[in-house]
């Protein structure tokens, strides 16, 4: 294992953003990497599909987000992943083509449509999951409390200034 060095207070903010940049990259390749527990196959499984379908990494954050936080409307799936619900909905219509995931009339409101995970890839899709979310709660586990607390606040800001979300007031 590579030895951690602390950078506190020796690099400026750019710095600091610079190496951010090169240390999510490298999370980002890590992910690509993981293979589901399940074995292989699983994984071919759900790599054809994504191919034959002609779908890409876009649609992975709304096929995460229904798995880990179950069905939404495509609004409520939009502010999950950080898209445009014009966008969500593009997404949401190729991976019901694909078909992964449904996509139903809301009995309250019959303007809303309602998607989740089809059942039929759920077996696929949730052991992929599982393995890609085990190094990050490992990782997690070897903060403190504190720390872990710091790091997702610090990942949330980020991810509103990348998504150039205005801060609440």
């Amino acid at each position: 294992m590579a030895a951690r060095t602390s950078t506190k207070g020796k690099q400026s903010s750019d710095e600091q953003a610079r190496e951010l940049l090169v240390l999510l990259s490298g999370v980002l390749v890590g992910l690509k990497r993981q293979q589901p527990a399940s074995g292989p196959e699983d994984h071919d499984e759900l790599r054809d599909a994504f191919e034959k379908s002609e779908l890409g990494e876009r649609h992975v954050g709304p096929l995460i987000s229904l798995v880990i936080s179950g069905p939404a409307s495509v609004s409520e799936l939009a502010g999950r992943i950080g898209l445009t619900p014009a966008t969500t909905s593009l997404l949401v219509g190729e991976l019901s083509r694909a078909g992964f995931v449904q996509r139903r009339e809301d009995e309250a409101d019959r303007r809303r449509t309602i998607v989740s995970i089809d059942e039929s890839i759920e077996h696929v899709v949730g052991p992929s999951l599982e393995e890609t979310l085990a190094p990050l709660g490992r990782g997690l586990e070897r903060m403190s409390a504190a720390q872990r607390d710091h790091f997702m606040d610090g990942l949330r800001i980020l991810k509103e200034e990348m998504s150039g979300l205005q801060r609440p007031s």
